[in-house]
């Protein structure tokens, strides 16, 4: 089902190229070795999204992604950047993956402690700086592909 609101979003994002500035899709070994960093295993629809953007610019939105091999030395909008100065800062736990800034302090993030039915992770918030026991990790999406449709289709209208 992801794969189909994905292909939605997908072709809202080819229909409005002015909007777009992406970094090209990332390799599937640099998603691969991503993952091994990160230790965990992306969803089918960010794979999917990370293969064909790498990261991606639509508009004033920016979403986090996957383009470079050196996690360690890249910067916004890697996903895998930002989640490890999370984790470092402000001791995020691990279990979240940065994906969005919403630029009002909330951060959008794959939760792999909150599955949906697919057992993949839903998008929370995480607010940085605030302890994990007051974190309510509001679910804001089902999946990566619902978040990436609603994010577009914001930025259209």
């Amino acid at each position: 089902m992801s794969t189909v609101i994905y292909n939605k979003a997908k072709k809202i994002i080819e229909e409005n190229d002015e909007l777009v500035d992406d970094f090209g899709g990332a390799p599937k070994d640099i998603i691969k070795k991503a993952q091994i960093t990160l230790d965990l295993e992306f969803p089918e629809d960010y794979k999917l999204f990370l293969s064909h953007f790498g990261a991606l610019t639509f508009g004033s939105a920016e979403i986090y992604g996957v383009f470079r091999e050196d996690f360690e030395n890249s910067g916004v909008p890697d996903a895998v950047w930002v989640t490890l100065n999370e984790r470092s800062l402000v001791n995020m736990p691990d279990y979240l993956v940065v994906i969005y800034n919403s630029g009002m302090g909330e951060m959008y993030c794959m939760n792999y402690k909150d599955l949906n039915d697919d057992n993949e992770p839903k998008i929370t918030s995480y607010f940085p700086g605030f302890v994990d026991a007051a974190q309510e990790n509001e679910v804001l999406y089902d999946s990566f592909a619902e978040f990436l449709l609603d994010i577009v289709t914001e930025e259209i209208n």
